[in-house]
């Protein structure tokens, strides 16, 4: 029995070895542990800090770059305002040129002025042109109605009363000659 004693002592500091073993292991991996997750975090916050730089100095950048952009635009729309202006100016002188009345241009005009006046002394305005009026020929009254002695008013109230047309313009013996013919 004592080698079994002999034996159980030596497995039981054996397992008594172990175990400490073990734990100083386990103590080890956990200050181990411990000491990796301190330097992750302080890993990952370094790297944090980095990106967080970065995306500062390129949000810098962007404003930088659009501050640029909308001035060069504000810059560049005051030369085309500038040069349209000046195109205007141009043009506006031009057409002011090719307006001002010169001392040779107006000696012309009155001279065309007093021509015109000349001829018109000369030769006087014609009257617009009227169609001609076209007259029958003189006939002797009609012996009938002349013989009651009928005024124009009574032959043309005659004349509407046959339904004659045209009788306004007549004369009298037109009228007369009228009515005995439609009779």
């Amino acid at each position: 029995m004592a080698t079994k004693k002999k034996q159980s002592s030596a497995v039981k500091k054996a397992v008594d070895s172990a175990t400490k073993k073990l734990e100083s292991a386990g103590k080890n991996a956990e200050k181990l542990s411990k000491k990796r997750l301190v330097k992750a975090k302080e890993d990952a916050k370094k790297a944090a800090a980095k990106a967080k730089d970065r995306a500062k100095k390129d949000a810098a950048k962007a404003k930088a770059d659009a501050k640029k952009s909308r001035e060069k635009a504000k810059s560049d729309a005051k030369k085309a305002a500038a040069k349209a202006k000046d195109r205007a100016k141009k043009e506006t002188a031009k057409i002011e040129a090719t307006a001002k009345r010169t001392p040779v241009v107006e000696a012309v005009e009155k001279a065309a002025v007093a021509a015109v006046s000349r001829v018109e002394k000369i030769v006087p305005k014609a009257a617009p042109a009227k169609a001609p009026v076209r007259r029958a020929p003189a006939r002797k009254p009609a012996a009938a109605v002349t013989s009651t002695g009928d005024t124009v008013i009574a032959l043309r109230a005659k004349a509407k009363a046959l339904g004659l047309t045209g009788y306004s313009r007549l004369s009298k013996t037109q009228l007369a000659e009228r009515i005995t013919a439609g009779k």
